[in-house]
């Protein structure tokens, strides 16, 4: 696997760096970076995953680099701002699923619920803004997993299904510090300090 500079300065795309798994009681514990500003964040339940063995329903969090294509907000919540960031937003569907079943044809798509008599999706806070990740989607790998966004943390930032979670309060400063092209760089904290250990000894 490819290795990458904890400096996201000296990288030739705008990257989100997240590293977990310091904590070895919370291995779901992590840090997100983008340039200087850093914050508490959380990831799948049971850790992080290689990618080549990442599965659908194991709570856990592919490790990789991976796009960042676009996102959505609530605008009962935000105001129309989101319009004027960097990073291409989309007012939240007022009713939408992730299509999660490895045997539908939808298969981690995003899809338009067409049932009229189902409640809105908006004021779910957790997904007051939220930005897919770009795991298993070009061509979809039925089973390898599905759904994996950048959305809002519970306050106990417990772990997720495999998300990566920041609190609700950091939401829109996330946001304004996305840019086209971004990247989000997962990476197990050990991996990543021994990686800088090795070249910063050479």
């Amino acid at each position: 696997m490819t290795t990458h500079s904890e400096n996201t300065s000296t990288l030739t795309q705008p990257v989100i760096i997240v590293r977990a798994g310091q904590d070895a009681q919370n291995p779901h514990i992590g840090i997100l970076t983008i340039g200087d500003w850093s914050v508490k964040c959380s990831t799948g339940r049971n850790g992080l995953v290689n990618a080549a063995d990442k599965r659908e329903g194991d709570a856990k969090t592919p490790i990789g680099r991976y796009p960042l294509r676009y996102g959505f907000y609530d605008p009962i919540v935000f105001s129309d701002a989101f319009r004027s960031f960097d990073f291409p937003f989309l007012p939240k569907p007022e009713n939408y699923r992730w299509s999660e079943d490895p045997e539908s044809e939808f298969y981690n798509q995003l899809v338009f619920e067409t049932d009229e008599s189902q409640p809105s999706r908006r004021g779910e806070r957790l997904f007051d803004v939220f930005i897919p990740v770009g795991w298993n989607d070009a061509v979809p790998v039925k089973g390898a997993g599905s759904a994996i966004f950048i959305h809002a943390a519970r306050p106990d930032y417990s772990g997720t299904a495999g998300c990566v979670v920041v609190a609700h309060e950091h939401l829109e400063a996330l946001a304004r510090r996305l840019k086209p092209g971004m990247m989000i760089d997962i990476q197990s904290a050990d991996v990543a300090n021994n990686n800088l250990a090795e070249k910063t000894s050479k």
